[in-house]
């Protein structure tokens, strides 16, 4: 079941891959989202009542139905408090980042979320076997992905995170990873929006959005790419969460990139998150893995 911090499980293992097994994850539940000052591409659409705004408690409901879906899969989550006045504070993801044992925190680009800091990093600070670290620049979660078998570390260069921070996280880690820019246009935000990384070597990628020396070191390094068109795209389809090597939590109206990942030898585990999608983001940021093995 979720927990709130006991004595007994507050120590992590850390994390060091994007794919292998995942055993414990930082979330906290959409209670207080709405949409004020839009932070994303997303929101936008919906701001100006374009399209029927989202509501918090269906966002509510489907996000627990991803808690649901982890602990099935024998994850243990730990909830956060929400706080009134942080609307986006569901997206624990980009608020730190776990790499290795080194929890990396700096201030999110976003005003209106910097305020979600504290409350992560006093989570984290009662975990044993979790440093932390305080970055130059900007570094947050949704640019971040390790890949544990090659031992890259790759780092979107878009909206959020800046060079500064990429250049952070060279010297800090370029002696255990060899550490990777992906250059892609700043209105898909993080990321994990346009890029996956997936446990059997292959990726999914919204090729579009990167500029052209990005996808050469993208096909390198994974020659298999699910490669998404406009409507996938739009619907999260690069968004999934690997709880092992083979196991990939997506959302279920991704049918079609649900079906070429089964096609690829993965388990697709699907669940409702329309509503949740509405603010821009999916199943990976909406999780904050702190305990992750490398396969």
């Amino acid at each position: 079941m979720s927990m709130q911090v006991t004595p007994h499980s507050l120590y992590a293992r850390g994390c060091f891959s994007e794919t292998g097994h995942l055993s414990k994850v930082l979330m906290c539940r959409p209670t207080y989202f709405e949409i004020t000052k839009p932070i994303n591409y997303v929101q936008e659409l919906y701001a100006d009542h374009r399209r029927p705004r989202p509501r918090a408690e269906v966002m509510v409901q489907q996000h627990q139905g991803l808690i649901d879906a982890l602990e099935r899969e024998g994850v243990q989550v730990e909830l956060l408090p929400p706080k009134r006045g942080l609307p986006y504070q569901h997206a624990t993801r980009d608020v730190g980042v776990v790499i290795g044992n080194t929890v990396i925190f700096s201030p999110l680009k976003e005003e209106a979320r910097r305020a979600e800091t504290a409350i992560v990093e006093h989570a984290l600070q009662q975990y044993k076997g979790l440093e932390i670290e305080r970055c130059r620049g900007i570094v947050e979660g949704g640019d971040v992905f390790i890949d544990g078998n090659q031992q890259q570390l790759w780092v979107g260069l878009g909206a959020r995170t800046n060079r500064q921070g990429f250049e952070y996280l060279c010297e800090r880690f370029g002696r255990d990873y060899e550490v990777m820019a992906l250059r892609f246009e700043a209105h898909y935000t993080h990321l994990d929006t346009v890029f996956a990384i997936l446990g059997l070597g292959h990726a999914i990628v919204y090729e579009p959005a990167f500029d052209r020396a990005s996808l050469d070191a993208i096909r390198a390094a994974y020659p298999t790419i699910l490669s998404l068109d406009e409507e996938q795209q739009e619907n999260a389809g690069a968004n999934v969460l690997s709880v092992s090597a083979e196991r990939v939590i997506s959302i279920e109206r991704n049918a079609s990139v649900n079906h070429q990942l089964r096609e690829l030898g993965y388990t697709v585990i699907p669940i409702a998150f329309s509503e949740v999608t509405k603010s821009g983001g999916s199943v990976r940021c909406d999780t904050l893995p702190i305990e992750r093995a490398t396969i």
